[in-house]
């Protein structure tokens, strides 16, 4: 499932739309602001190998539910991971009605979120965090923040016992002005202006080295946990961005209409490979910690290198409406919905069948 082409399909059709969905936010509803092209949702995920068929399976939701009927799944990152909630629950509630809370009662099956950016304790550095809810990221940009990397965030790990399924991810804001800490006392920084500014004795640690110890930390507490044995923890990989000619705040724009042509080399950024690296061997540690112990069950949903070759998914400009923004005007972090991420609830599907 991991390895594969995007193969056009003109027969292809979105799973819900902004019409038939009322939980896509802003940000992620392209139809509504007019992005010109639609053909992002005219391409299937076809895997190597055969498995899926000529084109992938369609999403079957009546068997998803078959499968998760009597449990729940929780959901722990940053906006991203709100995206893939509401892909699913958009999705799921074509098939079953939904209420506000994202329970479906006809199947026994609810699906929870927690917004947070970093998986481990944190607070800006000015003061606590805001009340913790879904889509949070517009209040909390201004300043640096105070990261505890080896301490799992208490407002959400012992939710964990309570649910079937834990998705984590999130890894972008790393890249954020930050102060780490470790056994309660500062071990480094980043980010000249505001993370290291006042800080000049202090060691200067690259954001990646402070996203691998934080999975690590994260990683290995849900391993070890008691009372997890029945539990199925799932990372979901970095979704790279596909900034051009610029970044976030100084231009860069994503303007392609289909995926990367795959005979050509696509490479990500340096910092978002480094994240992919870090993810990927410290799920390979904390998966032999969980086998060692016999522990919860660990799987790795690999989006990384499907989500990398296509740059058509964005908003770009079409994530809100004129003067509406946030922070930001042009959106290649963020994926449209519904678009190229609603492919992860097949590879969450996959896992969850036990594949």
């Amino acid at each position: 499932m991991t390895r594969g082409e995007w193969v056009r399909d003109p027969s292809a059709r979105p799973y819900y739309t902004n019409a038939t969905c009322a939980f896509i936010e802003g940000y992620q509803n392209c139809m509504k602001h007019g992005k010109p092209s639609l053909e992002f949702l005219q391409w299937r995920w076809r895997p190597d190998g055969g498995c899926g068929g000529e084109l992938g399976h369609r999403f079957d939701a009546a068997r998803f539910f078959r499968l998760v009927r009597g449990k729940s799944i929780l959901f722990v990152g940053d906006s991203l991971a709100s995206s893939h909630v509401r892909s699913l629950v958009c999705t799921l509630s074509q098939a079953a009605e939904s209420p506000p809370h994202w329970r479906f009662p006809a199947h026994a099956f609810t699906v929870a979120f927690f917004w947070t950016p970093f998986q481990v304790t944190w607070r800006l550095t000015r003061g606590p965090p805001e009340a913790v809810g879904p889509d949070r990221q517009g209040e909390v940009f201004a300043g640096p923040t105070d990261i505890h990397l080896d301490e799992p965030d208490q407002r959400w790990v012992p939710a964990a016992m309570d649910h079937d399924y834990i998705v984590v991810s999130a890894s972008h804001w790393f890249a954020r002005p930050a102060v780490y800490y470790l056994g309660g006392r500062v071990a480094g920084c980043h980010g000249h202006h505001d993370g290291c500014g006042a800080m000049a004795n202090a060691t200067k640690l690259k954001p990646e080295h402070a996203q691998r110890a934080a999975f690590r930390t994260v990683l290995e507490k849900l391993a070890g946990m008691e009372g997890l044995k029945k539990t199925t923890v799932i990372l979901r990989t970095v979704a790279p961005t596909h900034y051009e000619n610029g970044g976030w705040f100084d231009g860069g724009e994503c303007t392609a209409t289909q995926p990367a042509d795959p005979e050509d080399p696509v490479e990500m950024a340096e910092v978002e490979g480094e994240f992919y690296r870090a993810q990927v061997e410290e799920f390979a540690a904390a998966e032999g910690i969980a086998r060692r112990k016999n522990g919860v069950r660990m799987r790795m949903m690999d989006v990384t290198k499907m989500m990398l070759r296509r740059p058509d998914g964005h908003p770009d400009r079409y994530g809100h409406g004129a003067g509406e923004h946030e922070g930001f005007e042009i959106d290649c972090l963020h994926w449209c919905l519904p678009g190229p991420i609603d492919v992860w609830n097949d590879k969450l599907l996959h896992i969850i069948a036990g594949r």
